[in-house]
């Protein structure tokens, strides 16, 4: 377990009141970490925070709102979770927008300006705030949560696609450029994952069926199973790893399965 003891080290969790973001909190905290809940939404980020104190008879999470289109907010949002436990030795940047689905002659310009603005902007921006505090503790972990998406072209997806992209090379581009304050940065692109985005497709048996087919795994991801990658990077299992994108899709984009039902690729974008 020394491997992947996260204990006394802080995380902030972007997007984590629902969804991967929720999954991913919940089993830092299981592996010993304090975490920062955040989301826009302050009644939520203090919900899940008492949930888990009251779980684990002690603080081990603190809400904190943050709106990620204001740099204003960020900085604030920056300074409030290092002041929350006095420190923060992990970042994972999983808040995101949905994506708009539908051919590039059909999207709208301010579509694209937000999915571009939610998934690059917002990372860059949090990585920035965050980095000097990460640094002061001798280092830690920077995890960006990707998708497959931007790892294969989808004519319906564009926007998404060419976001998701922008985050993985960022991964790589960071990774570069914080090795010296031994800082880690790494990307998760997950594939179709239950969560409150991927219900409505999962609760249709002929839309599920079609996504199922083409996963050779053949089942829907889980949070957890996010969660696992993102605890092997931040923890000092993945601590030789940085600059890399780890797919976890269940082996849909690099083994080969039968299309039953279709590839389903507008479904297969439905996550946090």
């Amino acid at each position: 377990m020394s491997l992947f003891d996260l204990t006394g080290k802080v995380a902030v969790v972007t997007g984590s009141t629902q969804g991967i973001g929720h999954g991913v909190a919940m089993q830092l905290v299981a592996h010993g970490a304090q975490v920062i809940i955040s989301s826009r939404h302050a009644a939520a980020c203090a919900e899940i925070a008492t949930a888990l104190n009251a779980l684990y008879g002690r603080e081990v999470a603190k809400g904190v709102t943050c709106d990620l289109d204001s740099i204003e907010d960020i900085e604030r949002f920056a300074s409030e979770a290092l002041a929350a436990f006095g420190r923060v030795d992990i970042l994972v940047c999983n808040a995101a927008a949905l994506p708009f689905i539908g051919p590039s002659a059909k999207t709208p310009p301010e579509a694209f300006d937000r999915i571009l603005s939610t998934n690059i902007h917002h990372n860059f921006r949090l990585c920035q705030a965050l980095r000097p505090a990460i640094a002061a503790q001798g280092g830690g972990a920077i995890v960006l949560i990707g998708s497959i998406a931007g790892h294969s072209p989808n004519p319906h997806l564009l926007a998404y696609a060419a976001a998701k992209a922008g985050v993985a090379h960022m991964a790589r581009c960071l990774a570069d450029e914080f090795v010296g304050e031994r800082i880690t940065v790494n990307c998760v692109s997950p594939g179709f994952i239950r969560s409150h985005a991927s219900a409505p497709v999962i609760a249709n048996a002929r839309s599920a069926a079609a996504i199922i087919d083409t996963i050779p795994l053949h089942r829907v991801g889980e949070p957890d199973d996010i969660a696992g990658a993102v605890i092997f990077l931040a923890s000092a299992a993945g601590s030789y790893v940085t600059g890399e994108t780890i797919l976890v899709d269940g082996g849909r984009l690099n083994l080969s399965t039968p299309q039953k039902g279709g590839d389903g690729r507008a479904a297969l974008l439905q996550q946090d």
